[in-house]
């Protein structure tokens, strides 16, 4: 029985190599991950972030005409939300100048074509 399970065993080790090394070969030459842009990750967090308190003022404009909360805990709390939004717009304003400088400032590449 031994026999027939080693057999078993360079079968199954033949097969994960035929198809490994085509998938494995390609690989080798490509970038498995890109780098981080800081700006971007910045950016793409400030949106989210634009959202929450954009949703935030509506549910307490809501919680508002509800009652359940009272005029001096709206207009407080509606002031932190506005100003958390104008900087969050501030900030995002900036990064996009910044994306529009560096695509300015980027050289386009052309491909050229080799007649053969």
């Amino acid at each position: 029985m031994t026999g027939v399970h080693i057999l078993q065993f360079i079968v199954v080790v033949a097969i994960l190599i035929a198809v490994g090394i085509p998938l494995f070969s390609k690989l080798s030459g490509k970038k498995l991950y890109s780098p981080l842009d800081p700006a971007g990750e910045e950016y793409k967090h400030l949106l989210v972030r634009k959202e929450e308190v954009l949703l935030g003022i509506k549910e307490l404009e809501f919680d508002l005409k509800t009652d359940k909360i009272s005029q001096a805990d709206h207009d407080a709390l509606l002031a932190k939300l506005e100003e958390e939004a104008l900087q969050i717009l501030k900030r995002t304003d900036e990064l996009e100048e910044q994306f529009k400088a560096k695509k300015k400032n980027k050289p386009k590449q052309s491909k050229q074509v080799d007649a053969a």
